[in-house]
């Protein structure tokens, strides 16, 4: 096995488990095929780690072991299937839900690998060549460990031939119908990088729903699918769905329907974002409720927006349109936008146009997306609720 040298005390934060392969800590990076397991050594060359190389974000691997004496073969991925199998039997007993994750790259011990499960149909995403070139020891564990309707596959790293293929089983036809807290939603495992919803947010779609939506006329912004709108449409007054994607409204009226949701009191707006607030002033258009749940990044036309860069003008534009006593949601999955730092622009972004305010809930991922203790990134999801009190 090729042995990487570390840089002299970087060996420490390694050892500590931190799971993520820093190109930078690596004292003399020799010639490396993707996919290829290697051990990092510190300078008197003694052994550190497992890890397998492949480049991803701001790293060129991810630790898979640090037992010298382990081998990374056919059990150790079946075991890591296992735990993270028991860990999800909590779902298995939950009535109105079948669509969760059921491994999460570093937090269940592989980075740049998770599989969702809809209903007995596996989706397999691969973030690096370097994790995708051990498929061929990945894949029979995968089918060893879990019953499977059918498998489905993305490839997420820069030049994928394709962003999603067939890999075995019985394939449904779609869009495929799965349930969350008992509402229903459809999803496509093979068409293009998304499925139709985001597993991550099921908790605060829920929260939305049972805590704060109640007679409520609910904004919804980057609504997609109008997931957020379906789920809060149970106990709101009205929901107001605003996408610039043209499919955006067949998704979300599908999705609507599936549930028996009458439309005269839910609204899709094909529309920026932006070009949304200035409509809704003309229009005396007010909400109790705003969820702003953006893509990291997006250009349109001669546009860009950046969460980091374009958040606060996302929360004033909000502001402008909330009633009294109104609700912000405002939601990032931006893994370099910190809970810290997104909290402190909020923070700095009302106190700037005088708002009194109270943070009444702050939530993150659900227990399926297990996070790895000693990697912060993998806490990507952040949302916090925002009381208006004035």
């Amino acid at each position: 096995m090729k042995q990487l040298m570390l840089k002299r005390g970087k060996e420490d934060k390694y050892l500590r488990g931190f799971p993520l392969v820093e190109k930078d800590d690596v004292f003399d990076m020799p010639s490396t095929d993707e996919g290829e397991l290697v051990a990092l050594v510190d300078s008197g060359k003694r052994f550190i780690a497992t890890a397998y190389y492949g480049e991803q974000n701001k790293g060129i691997g991810w630790v898979l072991s640090l037992d010298s004496t382990e081998k990374i073969d056919h059990n150790f991925f079946v075991n890591l299937f296992k735990t993270a199998k028991s860990e999800r039997e909590y779902y298995d007993h939950v009535d109105g839900i079948n669509a969760y994750r059921i491994f999460n790259a570093e937090g269940d011990g592989i980075g740049g690998l998770t599989i969702d499960y809809y209903d007995g149909h596996l989706l397999i995403q691969w973030y690096s060549v370097g994790i995708y070139r051990l498929k061929d020891r990945l894949l029979p564990a995968i089918k060893e460990v879990f019953e499977y309707k059918s498998i489905f596959e993305k490839r997420r790293f820069r030049g994928m031939e394709t962003a999603s293929d067939f890999v075995d089983g019985t394939a449904p036809g779609f869009p495929y119908v799965v349930e969350e807290n008992h509402l229903y939603y459809n999803i496509d495992l093979d068409d293009g990088p998304m499925t139709g919803i985001f597993l991550d947010q099921k908790d605060v779609r829920k929260k939305l729903r049972d805590h704060y939506s109640e007679d409520k006329d609910v904004l919804n912004l980057f609504s997609y699918t109008g997931a957020f709108s379906v789920a809060a449409s149970e106990n709101a007054n009205s929901t107001t769905s605003v996408d610039l994607a043209n499919r955006a409204r067949p998704l979300t009226e599908a999705n609507f329907g599936l549930n028996a949701i009458d439309l005269n009191n839910n609204h899709i707006f094909i529309m920026d974002v932006f070009d949304y607030f200035k409509y809704a002033l003309r229009h005396g258009l007010s909400y109790d409720v705003v969820v702003i749940d953006p893509p990291s990044f997006a250009r349109h036309k001669k546009k860009t927006f950046s969460v980091q860069k374009n958040y606060p003008e996302l929360i004033e534009g909000s502001l402008e349109l909330l009633n009294e006593q109104g609700t912000l949601v405002l939601s990032t999955n931006s893994s370099a936008f910190p809970q810290k730092a997104f909290k402190k622009m909020i923070n700095q972004t009302l106190d700037a146009l005088d708002v009194d305010y109270t943070i009444s809930d702050v939530m993150g991922l659900p227990k399926d997306f297990k996070s790895h203790p000693h990697y912060k990134p993998s806490k990507y999801l952040k949302v916090v609720f925002v009381q208006i009190n004035g």
